[in-house]
Parts: C-alpha cells; sequence; structure tokens
C-alpha cells in the first residue's frame, strides 16, 4: 500500500468515528518535503474546533505509521465552496449543483470548457445540463472539474443562476 493509500485509510478511519464525510486526500510537494492535504465536510458545514481534532488525531495515526518519507506538512480543512470535483462520489454528491469543467479533447462545440448542472453519474460518465441541452461526459475525459457557487444566494451553493 502506498503513502497515499495509507492516508486515506487513516482520514477515513478517523472521520467515520466523529460521523463527518472525508471528502479527499492529496499528496504533493517534493521529495522530503511532502504536503497532505486532507479535505474534510460535514452536513451544515465544519467548523474550526472539529477541524483541528481531525488534524491532531491523523497527525498522531501518521506520527505511529510513518508512511511518508522524509519531512511533511499536514493541512486539513474544508473542501470549501467551490471544491474540486475528481472521483465519481464526487460528482454523484454534487448531482442538482452548476459545475465548470474543463475536458482533454473538445466535447461540445469548440470549447474545451463546459459549464452545466449536474444531472446524474455512472461509473465511466457524468451527465451534464448545458444551456444547449445535455451532455455525457466521459470521467476519464475531464482535466478538471469544480463546483460553481453562486453569491447572493442565501439558500445555499446548490440554487441554479437565475432561478428564483
Amino acid at each position: 500500500m502506498g503513502a497515499l493509500e495509507e492516508v486515506r485509510d487513516l482520514a477515513e478511519a478517523v472521520t467515520r468515528k466523529r460521523s463527518i464525510r472525508l471528502w479527499d486526500v492529496e499528496l504533493g510537494g517534493q521529495p522530503g518535503r511532502s504536503v497532505v492535504r486532507v479535505f474534510v465536510e460535514a452536513d451544515g458545514g465544519i467548523d474550526l474546533d472539529t477541524v483541528t481534532q481531525v488534524s491532531e488525531e491523523i497527525s498522531r495515526g501518521l506520527d505511529l505509521k510513518d508512511p511518508i518519507p522524509g519531512s511533511y506538512t499536514l493541512e486539513v480543512s474544508s473542501p470549501g465552496l467551490e471544491r474540486n470535483l475528481r472521483l465519481p462520489e464526487h460528482f454523484t454528491r454534487s448531482i442538482g449543483r452548476e459545475v465548470v469543467v474543463k475536458t482533454k479533447e473538445i466535447l461540445h462545440g469548440n470549447s474545451h470548457r463546459l459549464e452545466g448542472e449536474v444531472i446524474g453519474v455512472d461509473d465511466a460518465n457524468i451527465r451534464i445540463a448545458l444551456s444547449a441541452g445535455e451532455i455525457d461526459i466521459p470521467i476519464d475525459e475531464i482535466k478538471s472539474a469544480r463546483t460553481v457557487f453562486e453569491w447572493g444566494d442565501r439558500s445555499g451553493p446548490s440554487k441554479k443562476r437565475g432561478s428564483k
């Protein structure tokens, strides 16, 4: 098992115990100076005290297991209002939300950038409602994707632009 998988397993155990959800784990940085990013979420948002407690518990677990060679910095936070979408479950949790998807190849019109509402997901594709209709995008053709937060809407981030 690689370092990323060990960190993910540890973070999943910590978040499950606290009844919050693990959104994602990233391992980056440079050799000998890694950065471990753990993103957690909860219904209604996540508070700083919970983030601090999760960070301390993951840090203790990483000290015991020592899966990361050299020194590292651990960062634990919420994925934010405009969150990155990489995994099929990220898109599933984002059904009904506005997203911006950048594709590796041109799939619709003459652009790599598509913006619309996620309306469906399976293991291989996401379905997005664009202003010009619906499109299936193969997950392996997605270069990057993120949710779009609509400012000025007090009902929450899932409210579509222009609707009341």
